[in-house]
């Protein structure tokens, strides 16, 4: 288990400066979008559900999200939807990874007008 030295005490209330509160953003935003990656699988419950939970996990963990806003925009996606842009990521035809890309960058947008 590693220590963090001297962190920075965050209050709930406190303001965040524009610069964390990006890198807080981008952050969220590519770790939703990194579930598409790992679930691209055949996984029980699915890459929706995965999604869901971890938005309802970094919203517990930070006050400062949005929850309803992120999983009414999650809800906008399919199961199905989310598997496509997985697979088209991890396709090896270079047209259907770059749709896969353009694919989940929009995910992430449709993400960060939460935050």
């Amino acid at each position: 288990m590693t220590a963090t030295v001297n962190a920075p005490i965050s209050r709930p209330d406190a303001p965040v400066p524009s610069g964390a509160r990006s890198r807080r953003v981008r952050a969220f935003a590519a770790a939703a979008g990194a579930v598409l990656l790992f679930s691209a699988c055949t996984s029980d419950p699915g890459p929706k559900q995965v999604a869901e939970d971890i938005i309802k996990a970094e919203a517990f963990n930070n006050p400062d999200l949005d929850e309803e806003c992120l999983l009414r925009e999650l809800d906008r996606y399919s199961d199905q939807d989310l598997r496509d842009i997985a697979a088209d990521l991890n396709s090896s035809d270079s047209a259907r990874n770059e749709a896969g890309e353009a694919a989940l960058l929009a995910y992430q947008r449709s993400l960060e007008v939460c935050i």
